[in-house]
């Protein structure tokens, strides 16, 4: 009787390990040569981290580079809107500048303007302030009286005229005792003057007149004029007010 054997083959449950090498050879004397065994799979590793670090450091110095592009440009804006703001701010200076030459010009207008009216109020003021001389031509002072009542006597030529010593109405004319008659002039400012003679009155009760304006002419028989001045009801010292000359 014959035996007979079957014999089956299982395969390895074990992986091969494939193993590369790398020969490097020299052509020198000694002729030595060096074996470098690797792994596929760990180079193949390797590569990828090694493409991974570079894909990153690529994407980086990119990344970076278009930063850097932007700051660029985001710099030539700003110069470019610091550049229209100092435009601006020039032409601004250079307004401002010139609305100040015209504020000054204004200002300089207005001080003229408000001195001359000053000037104006004090001319048009002063002509109600009676301190002209009663008589035109040349008189002599016969009289100033420093009474309760102060007066001044004048005496004038033929020919002369009594007259306003400054602007106002005519308030009242009457008849006078000493002097025949009497006009008095209210300046509207508290002042009123008296004028005494016995000469024909020029004008009429509530007449305007002005200083110079004629009141009495003097003739051979009224060549006395009697001049007082008041304010506010008080006899003023009429020496102290007129204005003589000569």
């Amino acid at each position: 009787m014959q035996n007979q054997f079957e014999v089956t083959l299982k395969p390895s449950q074990h992986k091969r390990r494939i193993t590369n090498h790398v020969i490097i050879t020299s052509d020198d004397s000694t002729g030595a040569t060096h074996r470098i065994s690797y792994n596929p799979k760990v180079l193949l590793i390797v590569t990828i981290i090694l493409s991974v670090v570079v894909g990153g450091l690529i994407g980086v110095i990119y990344f970076e580079k278009q930063q850097i592009s932007l700051e660029k440009d985001t710099i030539k804006e700003r110069d470019a809107e610091i550049a229209a703001l100092n435009t601006t701010n020039n032409d601004l200076t250079v307004e401002i500048e010139s609305l100040n030459n015209k504020i000054r010009i204004l200002s300089d207008t207005v001080t003229t303007k408000t001195e001359s009216e000053a000037e104006l109020i004090e001319a048009l003021s002063g002509q109600w302030i009676p301190d002209d001389f009663p008589l035109t031509g040349s008189a002599t002072i016969l009289d100033s009286s420093d009474a309760e009542d102060p007066m001044i006597v004048l005496e004038s030529t033929d020919g002369a005229t009594v007259v306003a010593t400054a602007a106002g109405v005519v308030e009242d004319i009457a008849d006078d005792a000493e002097f025949g008659n009497i006009v008095v002039v209210d300046h509207q400012n508290g002042y009123k003057t008296y004028y005494r003679n016995k000469g024909q009155v020029m004008i009429k009760k509530g007449d305007d007149v002005v200083s110079g304006t004629t009141l009495f002419i003097i003739g051979s028989n009224n060549e006395r004029l009697c001049y007082q001045i008041s304010l506010d009801g008080e006899y003023l010292d009429p020496m102290n007010m007129i204005d003589i000359n000569g």
